[in-house]
């Protein structure tokens, strides 16, 4: 008994040094490839602020506009009212008792942070770029600007907001949010369109002129251009229309930018705003702004064949065409039904489509429509899988297949 103990314990004492042996082992492979440390990559804002770095002397930020008015501090008083009012909020809101005044918060809003918001959004939407030459200024007083809808409704414009050029056929009603000290001063206002000139893409189209607009009362001051409503051409997307507000230091004449009466000529409406601010930069200080984006509707054929008499430009993206590598003999892991109609002449191809559309068309009853649910018959499984697969695209009109049911 003894001699199979020692013989048990033995091998036990093996059994255990040879696993110390194992670890040893794996622990020096395992640092011997040990990885060097992560390096951690720049984030999404530091990456942004490298590539929108400014040179200092190349770029200098230029400010063109009225003084900022500095926010008085909130007083320790109007903090605890706040606190007071908030928690009550939060108990209406709970409740689902909250009426909030979007009117008085918007108003609010417009005495407070309204001038440092548009500010941002200019920037983002480039609007200092393009008509001031990357000049900037905040703005103040607010303008008030609204489209005549319908009998009921008005359209506003807002910061950047979407107006179909039929909703804004008519000139707009604009009001100048012009304080009591302020109502015998002067405004200009101008509406331009940096996106759509046909000819020269550093000009913009002059929609509207009015000068001389005494303590903002648009409807007394000197037209110098008519209004003409937004035409963005078919297939380039959004254009913006900006309204810009300067605000003059004496009455100007403005008899070298006047434009014929009602005027219909796109040249002579040919206007480039950085260079007319150079000119009576003395006189004139960038006040506010305000803008919306418009996209090509049905009115727009109308403005070029009626009133600019000339015919509608459209253009349309081309894309490139596809890559297709050179056809090799034995394709391997390649469906070959896929594989060959890539090569496939595409008269082949459409003369295999009108087949099959004539095939369901009937002389008497005209073209089958598609159906509403085309896949809703099973394909056989006996049939083979290029052919179910062949079937589902004709169902579905997909592919080669889409001018099935045109």
């Amino acid at each position: 008994m003894a001699a199979t103990f020692c013989f048990g314990l033995r091998s036990l004492m093996t059994h255990t040094r040879t696993k110390t042996l194992r670890t040893s082992r794996v622990t020096q492979v395992a640092s011997f490839y040990s990885r060097p440390p992560m390096k951690l990559g720049k984030t999404f804002k530091e990456q942004m602020e490298e590539l929108n770095k400014k040179d200092p002397i190349l770029n200098p930020d230029i400010y063109i506009g009225l003084p900022v008015s500095i926010k008085k501090k909130i007083s320790n008083m109007e903090r605890k009212l706040w606190k007071h009012d908030r928690k009550q909020l939060e108990q209406e809101s709970r409740l689902q008792k909250l009426n909030i005044p979007l009117e008085k918060v918007n108003e609010e809003w417009k005495k407070t942070n309204w001038n440092r918001d548009m500010h941002t959004i200019a920037r983002h939407y480039a609007i200092f770029r393009d008509l001031f030459d990357n000049a900037t200024f905040y703005p103040q007083p607010c303008l008030r600007i609204f489209y005549d809808y319908d009998e009921e409704f008005l359209t506003p414009v807002y910061n950047g907001n979407k107006i179909l050029p039929s909703e804004a056929a008519v000139p707009p009603y604009v009001m100048i949010d012009v304080s009591s000290e302020e109502k015998n001063t002067l405004w200009t206002l101008v509406l331009l369109s940096p996106d759509g000139h046909l000819q020269d893409n550093t000009s913009e189209y002059l929609h509207w002129f009015v000068g001389n607009i005494p303590g903002g009362e648009i409807g007394k001051g000197d037209v110098i251009c008519d209004y003409l409503q937004p035409f963005p051409v078919k297939g380039t997307g959004y254009h913006r229309y900006v309204f810009i507000l300067y605000k003059q230091e004496k009455k100007l004449d403005f008899s070298k930018e006047l434009r014929s009466p009602k005027c219909k000529s796109l040249e002579e409406r040919t206007f480039k705003n950085f260079n007319f601010y150079q000119k009576h930069q003395d006189d004139l200080t960038p006040a506010s702004l305000a803008f919306f984006q418009c996209e090509w509707d049905n009115s727009v054929t109308q403005v070029f064949h009626d009133l600019l008499g000339m015919p509608e430009p459209s253009f349309e993206f081309i894309w490139p065409a596809k890559y297709i590598p050179e056809q090799k003999k034995w394709p391997h892991k390649k469906p070959f039904n896929r594989y060959l109609d890539r090569y496939k002449d595409v008269k082949e191809i459409q003369e295999e489509v009108l087949k099959e559309k004539l095939k369901r068309t009937s002389p008497f009853k005209g073209p089958t429509p598609q159906p509403k649910y085309p896949n809703i018959y099973r394909i056989p499984m006996s049939k083979p899988k290029w052919l179910r697969t062949k079937i589902e695209k004709m169902r579905l009109g997909e592919e080669q297949w889409k001018d099935l049911y045109q």
